[in-house]
């Protein structure tokens, strides 16, 4: 099974499982060995959001964006307005202006990849539900991939 993941769930999830917290073989590795696997992936836009950050989760993310992201192409573009012609409510996670105005594109990619969204937001998880799109929260993806991880003293 593929995933398509949300800018909130890296966003979330590095803050709790980052490499200052989590030793050994780490959080990151684990997400790059997905990445490699090919089971994991973000749309432009959610790369886009989480570059305005600046910080290690961005340069971490950089380092791997070759093989993360996938680049907006014309099937799925017909996938974000058949979206937005078939749920007006979707047209406003198109605007540029907005901050996390990757949600469509994410329901879109996902839809266009037989993908499953993983994210806890709420407004993108409706979206989802309204375009039978699976969507999945952080902490049953975790669950779904088996990550594992030990607390030493």
């Amino acid at each position: 099974m593929k995933y398509c993941l949300d800018a909130n769930f890296f966003i979330t999830t590095w803050r709790y499982y980052s490499p200052e917290i989590v030793e050994g073989e780490g959080y990151g590795n684990w997400l790059t060995k997905l990445v490699i696997d090919k089971e994991i992936f973000i749309p432009t836009e959610v790369y886009e959001e989480i570059e305005v950050g600046g910080d290690d989760l961005y340069y971490w993310l950089k380092n791997i964006k070759n093989e993360i992201v996938v680049p907006m192409d014309d099937k799925t573009q017909e996938i974000v307005v058949q979206i937005m012609n078939n749920k007006p409510e979707a047209r406003s996670f198109a605007d540029s202006n907005k901050k996390d105005n990757a949600d469509i594109f994410v329901v879109a990619s996902a839809k266009r990849n037989n993908s499953t969204v993983v994210t806890n937001d709420t407004k993108l998880r409706n979206l989802c539900k309204s375009c039978d799109v699976k969507c999945l929260k952080d902490c049953e993806f975790l669950k779904e991939r088996k990550l594992k991880m030990s607390i030493s003293k």
